[in-house]
């Protein structure tokens, strides 16, 4: 008789974040999906745990840019190296003093240490102006609030506006997430519809200032041609 035993590994759920935090971090989402768009082999993980040396953290976000296994082939737990590299960028958006200090520190040792480049920590407290904290752990730095970062492994400059993240490509030029696009493009169209019932509120009156002008040239023509028969 053949005994067979099956392990199961116990894994501990991610703590549920606020509303706040999850609006912020689908925002990011949606811009380094946008951001990534172009790089066919790159991929954007959101909330899996990376193992790596026994331990293991649910980033907020994750870019790994080369070497990512499918989707379909990962399940809770991405393992470094064992599934693929480690990420090359990590964004944490913390939302409190208790999950900034986290951030800055055991989960930066943490990411350092499994190989991850580039480490943004977006600090989004509700009702204070969004502040940066940006490192490159590959160079052994520690996370320091900055005024902008620069993501050297995706070529984007991070800074914040209020409570806004605005992100820009190597030319200076705003990198917009797909739904503030198509806003845009809907608030642009919304102003051309403006610009249309204007123009043609205008041409009507242009139009009757129009036929008042023939009338009054008509008269002018009428009266005219009367004074001149008279005089025969």
């Amino acid at each position: 008789m053949v005994n067979t035993t099956v392990v199961t590994e116990v894994l501990e759920e991610k703590m549920p974040e606020s509303p706040w935090h999850n609006y912020n971090v689908g925002l990011m989402e949606d811009l380094f999906n946008e951001i990534i768009g172009h790089l066919p082999n790159a991929f954007v993980f959101r909330d899996i745990f990376f193992q790596f040396s026994g331990k293991r953290y649910a980033p907020d976000i994750a870019i790994v840019l080369q070497g990512a296994p499918p989707f379909k082939n990962i399940g809770l737990v991405y393992q470094v190296p064992e599934d693929g590299p480690a990420p090359d960028a990590i964004v944490e958006v913390a939302v409190s003093p208790k999950s900034l200090g986290e951030a800055i520190s055991e989960k930066a040792d943490f990411y350092g240490s499994m190989g991850v480049k580039d480490y943004l920590v977006v600090e989004a407290f509700p009702d204070k102006p969004m502040r940066l904290w940006f490192c490159r752990l590959e160079k052994g730095e520690s996370p320091t609030k900055v005024s902008e970062a620069k993501l050297e492994t995706l070529k984007i400059t991070v800074k914040t506006e209020g409570q806004k993240l605005k992100v820009f490509d190597e030319k200076g030029q705003e990198i917009l997430p797909l739904r503030e696009r198509v806003i845009a493009l809907q608030e642009q169209v919304a102003t051309l519809q403006e610009r249309e019932v204007t123009l043609q509120e205008r041409m009507a009156i242009l139009e009757a200032e129009l036929r008042e002008e023939r009338k009054r040239r008509e008269e002018l023509e009428r009266r005219l041609k009367e004074l001149e028969q008279g005089k025969k």
